[in-house]
C-alpha cells in the first residue's frame, strides 16, 4: 500500500505541476484534449496516471472535446456539440476553473464529462473526492454500505455520498482513503469483473504470442481504423471498417464493431481472457490491468493492446475443439472456464459454476422492479433464460403459466368458473387463478417466481385489471378489493414475475403503457458465439449472422432467426441431415409466414439460394455456404 500511495502521490504532483491550478484559465484546446499528438491534460487523465483511479473505457467522449486521429477532426460532446471546438473550450474552461477552486455548481453542466471531471477534482482536491469514477460502481458501493443512491445522481454527486458515507462508517473512517478503496475494490467490485472472461487470438495461429507475453498484453489488428476511442458509437467504427476494409460485408464490419468495443476496448480491470492459439490449445489466462485499452502506433502490425498479467500455469490441451475459437474473440461460457481452471490444477474438484451473467442481469431486474419481460426474436432462449434466473432467485418456488388469447382475469386471479355438481349438472363456483394461488403459497415462504410464457398474447389490461396498480414495488404488501370475491387481497413483496414475448408477434411498443411502466423490458437477441462451427462448407455463424442482417434490412430484428433452431442439446449443429431439416422445417416456414409468401421479399432476404426439399442435403449446404459466405477477420 505505501508503494501505491507514493505513485499516486507522484502521478498527483506532476499533474499539478504540468497544469497548475494558476494557470487553467488560460490553459488552450491543445493542452487540455487528447487525440492531437502531443501531451495534454486528459491524455495525462486517460493513460498517465492510473494509480489515481482509472477511467479507461469506452470512447474519448468523455473528455468533453477530442480530435479525431483518423480525420484530424474536432468532436464536442453533450450540449455543445453544435459549436465550434473554440467556443465550446471556453465555456468548458470556464466551468472546469470553477469546480477545481470549490464552486461544485459549475460542475452539473459537464454531464458528458461525468468521470473526467470528476477524477480532475479527485486530483487537485483529493481529500473531498474518493478515485472512483464510475457511476455503475459508485452505486453498487454505496447500496453496499446501506444507503439509496441519489437518484439520477451525477458521478462527483455519487462519489461525494459515497465519501460521505465512508467518513461517517465506524471501521472505514479511520482508513486512508488509498485503503478504502482498495478494500471496496477487491471485496465488492473485483469479484464482479472477474465473471467477464473472453477468449482473444493473439494472431493466426498464435503467431503473435511471444510478444504479448513479453509485453503483459493482448493485441489484434485492424489497424487501419486507428485509436477505436475516437469513436463514440458501434455504427462509427462500422463505416470506418467498411472504409478501410472495403472487401468485407457491411454486416461482418458491424459484428466487427461490436465485438472490437464489447470483448477489447471496453474490457473492465479484473476481467479474464484466454490467450489461444487454434480451436483447443490455451496459451494463458490473464488479468486485465487498471492500464486497459491502448493504441500503440510504434508497433508494426497488430497495435492494438489491451495491458494483461499473463499465468501461463493454465497452458493446456482442451478434450475437445472449441469451434467459436477460430474466430479473434469469443466470450468464455461458464462451464469451459470451469473446465480450463479445474483441468489447469489437476486433482482439484470441480468448482460451481459462476451465475451467467444474463442471469443476473435479470435478477437485478427483479430486484428493482418485482417484474421482468424478457423480449426477442423466435429462438432467442427467453423462456430457458427465464427459469435459469428464476431458479437461481428462488430455487424450486417456480410456477409457470402461458398466455393465450383467450386467457382473461379469471385464469390469472379470481373468477367464476362452471364446476360438477352432485347429480346437478354444472354450477358457477368461485376459483382462485394462478396468480391468487401463487400470493397465498409466498406468504409463508421466501422468494417466489412466476414465469409468463407468451405474454403478450393475452389481452394483458383484461387479464391483470386493477392488479396493474398493485403491481408497483411501493404498493406491495397493501390489501385492496378484487373487482370479484369479498376478501381483502394483497401482493407479497416476494412475489416476483419474469414474463418472456416474441417480438415477431408483437413489439415492446405496442404494449399499454401502464403496463411497460411496471416491468423491466431486457432485450435477449441472437447468440451467434453458442453456434460457432461449420457444417461441410457452411459456416454456421456466418450464414445466420448474414440471414438475420438481410431480415432486419428487409423486416426488422424482431423477425430474426434465433440461435436456438440450430442447437441440439446445446451444441452446434454438426451434420447435413440436421441443417437440411432445420432450415426446411423451421427457417424456410418462418420466413414465409413473415413475408406473407411475398416473393419479392423472400428473394430479398435469400438471395440466390434457389432450394426446394427435394435438395439434398449436401448440395443444401453448398448453395448456403455460396449465398451466404463467410468474412474472414480483417485481423491480419
Amino acid at each position: 500500500m505505501d508503494a501505491e500511495l507514493e505513485l499516486a502521490a507522484r502521478e498527483r504532483k506532476r499533474v499539478v505541476a504540468d497544469y497548475p491550478l494558476e494557470d487553467w484559465a488560460q490553459l488552450p484546446l491543445e493542452r487540455f484534449a487528447i487525440g492531437t499528438g502531443e501531451p495534454s491534460f486528459c491524455e495525462a487523465m486517460e493513460d498517465d496516471t492510473p494509480h489515481l483511479g482509472s477511467i479507461k473505457g469506452g470512447s474519448f467522449a468523455k473528455h468533453i472535446i477530442f480530435q479525431r486521429e483518423r480525420t484530424q477532426k474536432w468532436y464536442v460532446a453533450g450540449a455543445r456539440k453544435e459549436q465550434s471546438p473554440e467556443r465550446a473550450w471556453a465555456a468548458v474552461n470556464d466551468e472546469f476553473v470553477g469546480a477545481l477552486l470549490g464552486d461544485l455548481n459549475t460542475v452539473p453542466s459537464l454531464r458528458h464529462g461525468q468521470s473526467l471531471v470528476t477524477k480532475a477534482l479527485h486530483t487537485y482536491r483529493p481529500r473531498a473526492f474518493l478515485p472512483i469514477y464510475s457511476a455503475a460502481d459508485l452505486r453498487m458501493l454505496i447500496l453496499a454500505l446501506g444507503e439509496i443512491p441519489a437518484p439520477n445522481g451525477l458521478v462527483w454527486e455519487l462519489n461525494r455520498q459515497l465519501k460521505d458515507l465512508v467518513d461517517g462508517h465506524r471501521e472505514l473512517s479511520s482508513w486512508h482513503y488509498h485503503e478504502v478503496v482498495r478494500f471496496l475494490h477487491d471485496h465488492l467490485l473485483a469479484p464482479v469483473a472477474a465473471k467477464t472472461v473472453v477468449k482473444i487470438a493473439p494472431g493466426r495461429g498464435g503467431r503473435y504470442w511471444d510478444e504479448c507475453l513479453r509485453d503483459n498484453v493482448i493485441r489484434v489488428g485492424w489497424d487501419k481504423v486507428g485509436d477505436l476511442r475516437q469513436y463514440t458509437t458501434g455504427e462509427e467504427l462500422a463505416a470506418a471498417l467498411t472504409e478501410v476494409y472495403p472487401e468485407k460485408s457491411a454486416r461482418s464490419h458491424r459484428a466487427s464493431a461490436t465485438r472490437l468495443f464489447e470483448y477489447f476496448r471496453d474490457l473492465p480491470a479484473g476481467a479474464k481472457v484466454i490467450a489461444n492459439q487454434g480451436k483447443s490449445k490455451v496459451l494463458a489466462v490473464g488479468t486485465v490491468t487498471d492500464r486497459g485499452y491502448r493504441y500503440d502506433p510504434d508497433i508494426d502490425h497488430y497495435r492494438h493492446t489491451v495491458s494483461v498479467g499473463w499465468d501461463t500455469s493454465y497452458e493446456q490441451n482442451l478434450d475437445a475443439p472449441v469451434g467459436a475459437w477460430l474466430r479473434t474473440f469469443a466470450p468464455v461460457r461458464s462451464a469451459l472456464w470451469n473446465t480450463i481452471l479445474t483441468k489447469a490444477v489437476p486433482g482439484v474438484a470441480a468448482q460451481p459454476a459462476p451465475i451467467a451473467k444474463e442471469v443476473e442481469d435479470v435478477i437485478r431486474g427483479l430486484e428493482r422492479k418485482n417484474q421482468v419481460v424478457l423480449f426477442g426474436p423466435p429462438g432467442t432462449g427467453k423462456t430457458r433464460l427465464a427459469f435459469a434466473a428464476a431458479q437461481e432467485f428462488a430455487a424450486d418456488r417456480v410456477t409457470h403459466t402461458t398466455f393465450h388469447p383467450s386467457y382473461g382475469y379469471e385464469d390469472f386471479i379470481l373468477g367464476y368458473r362452471p364446476t360438477e355438481t352432485d347429480g346437478n349438472g354444472l354450477s358457477l363456483t368461485l376459483t382462485k387463478g394462478v396468480f391468487y394461488r401463487v400470493c397465498e403459497q409466498a406468504k409463508n415462504q421466501p422468494n417466489h417466481v412466476l414465469v409468463i410464457d407468451e405474454i403478450n398474447r393475452a389481452d394483458l389490461l383484461r387479464v391483470l385489471g386493477e392488479l396493474v396498480t398493485y403491481l408497483e414495488k411501493d404498493k406491495r404488501g397493501k390489501e385492496f378489493q378484487l373487482s370479484t370475491g369479498r376478501e381483502p387481497f394483497s401482493v407479497p413483496p416476494n412475489v416476483y414475475i419474469i414474463a418472456t414475448m416474441n417480438t415477431a408477434d408483437r413489439s415492446v411498443s405496442h404494449l399499454d403503457a401502464a403496463i411497460r411502466r411496471r416491468f423491466e423490458f431486457q432485450p435477449v437477441r441472437t447468440d451467434y458465439e453458442v453456434i460457432a462451427g461449420a457444417v461441410g462448407p457452411l459456416d454456421l455463424v456466418a450464414f445466420l449472422e448474414d440471414l438475420n442482417g438481410r431480415i432486419a434490412e428487409h423486416l426488422s430484428p424482431d423477425h430474426e432467426i434465433g440461435h436456438a433452431f440450430f442447437l441440439r442439446e446445446d451444441k452446434p449443429l454438426d451434420n447435413e441431415r440436421d441443417v437440411h431439416s432445420v432450415y426446411f422445417h423451421d427457417v424456410l416456414p418462418l420466413l414465409e409466414d413473415y413475408t406473407s409468401n411475398d416473393q419479392f421479399l423472400l428473394d430479398a432476404i435469400l438471395g440466390k439460394a434457389k432450394v426446394g426439399p427435394e435438395t439434398t442435403p449436401g448440395d443444401l449446404l453448398e448453395v448456403l455456404a455460396k449465398e451466404f459466405s463467410a468474412d474472414a477477420d480483417a485481423n491480419e
